[in-house]
């Protein structure tokens, strides 16, 4: 399954990747120890740092995948009349004229505290290859709401 990232999301999965790594090593010398204690039946020490390797190591072989099936987006180098991955959709909220800006991210971007949706979320799923001027709806567990797309921009 292909994975669609920013360039900043790739950079983050990177740097997590790295992140995981140097743990890794830190938790496979912690078994080690832990071994050296003896019994290992009755080693707690032992058996919380191997579920916690094995933890470590789920994630990373999970962050490797999606490395290895990465698709990066770049809006610089795509027509950014449409809302698209990677893009900054200014909108207004049209039942209570509040603005709000998104950018439109792949699921494992997803931030919504910080403006960053989903382009598989509901409003991601409106906003997506419309136009500014239009007016879109998005079907919200609060129910339809309708914006009008007032600025579209790459985001670097």
């Amino acid at each position: 399954m292909t994975t669609y990232l920013t360039k900043a999301g790739v950079a983050k999965l990177e740097q997590e990747l790295k992140d995981l790594r140097r743990q890794r090593r830190t938790l496979e010398e912690e078994v080690r120890k832990a071994r050296d204690h003896g019994d290992l039946r009755e080693n707690a020490e032992y058996h919380a740092a191997k579920e916690r390797l094995t933890q470590v190591m789920d994630k990373l072989t999970e962050l490797q995948y999606k490395l290895s099936n990465v698709c990066v987006v770049d809006p610089a180098q795509h027509n950014t009349e449409a809302a698209i991955l990677g893009t900054r959709v200014t909108v207004k909220d049209l039942a209570t004229g509040a603005k709000d800006q998104y950018t439109l991210v792949g699921p494992d971007e997803a931030d919504p505290a910080s403006g960053k949706i989903s382009m598989l979320s509901p409003l991601g799923k409106a906003f997506l290859g419309h136009k500014v001027n239009e007016k879109v709806t998005a079907v919200l567990p609060v129910g339809p709401r309708t914006y009008q797309i007032l600025a579209i921009e790459p985001v670097e």
